[in-house]
């Protein structure tokens, strides 16, 4: 397995390539200590974003927020969609979770099982 490990300010990322498919872990960190983490990997040669998540303690602090912002830049340097589903583990509901989502810039796909999609954007020049 290869593994990179790159640190950006308060950001840790962290990409794995294995035989199977690809994983990058964003982390936001204080110290040693993970406040929130964002997870996507490949399925099928497309990123799928698999979670997101922030220990009870660290909740409603703009902690998620802030790991997907990190995300969305990461995905747009490197031209890369994102497919998901609503599916709500945590303290938002499925309509609450869509509108989240959709805050970053996910619009509803025709990809297959995938019903959002976060298009990579590209930095315009003026």
């Amino acid at each position: 397995m290869e593994r990179v490990i790159i640190k950006e300010g308060k950001f840790l990322i962290v990409e794995e390539k294995n035989w199977i498919n690809r994983i990058c872990v964003i982390k936001l960190c204080d110290g040693d200590k993970c406040l929130a983490l964002s997870e996507i990997s490949t399925v099928d040669d497309k990123w799928v974003f698999n979670r997101i998540f922030a220990d009870e303690e660290h909740r409603a602090k703009g902690y998620g927020s802030e790991v997907l912002s990190k995300l969305t830049d990461y995905l747009d340097q490197n031209r890369m969609n994102l497919y998901t589903y609503v599916y709500s583990t945590g303290s938002l509901d499925d309509e609450q979770l869509l509108a989240w989502y959709k805050r970053y810039g996910f619009i509803e796909s025709n990809e297959g099982s995938y019903p959002l999609v976060r298009p990579y954007k590209t930095k315009t020049l003026v």
